[in-house]
């Protein structure tokens, strides 16, 4: 495979954007959020860089990060970095 350089670009293959995930208690299971998506699984992979959040009001504790793509594969959702 052959890739072109455009050196008057700055090179981004993967634009990143915001994800959070948390539990979410009134269902037992895990609820990821990506590109104003809710998604909700019982496992969660994560490849990508995170962090915690607390919040004051419910979810007090949140994993969040910034993701190039999410994927869910037979009911485990996959966070790519």
């Amino acid at each position: 495979m052959a890739y072109q350089l455009n050196l008057n670009k700055t090179m981004n293959p993967m634009k990143t954007y915001r994800f959070f995930y948390h539990y979410f208690k009134q269902k037992k299971c895990m609820s990821v959020h990506f590109q104003k998506k809710c998604m909700q699984c019982q496992n969660v992979v994560c490849y990508a860089d995170t962090n915690t959040k607390w919040n004051k009001e419910q979810p007090q504790l949140v994993i969040q990060g910034f993701a190039s793509r999410v994927e869910e594969i037979d009911g485990t959702i996959y966070i790519y970095k």
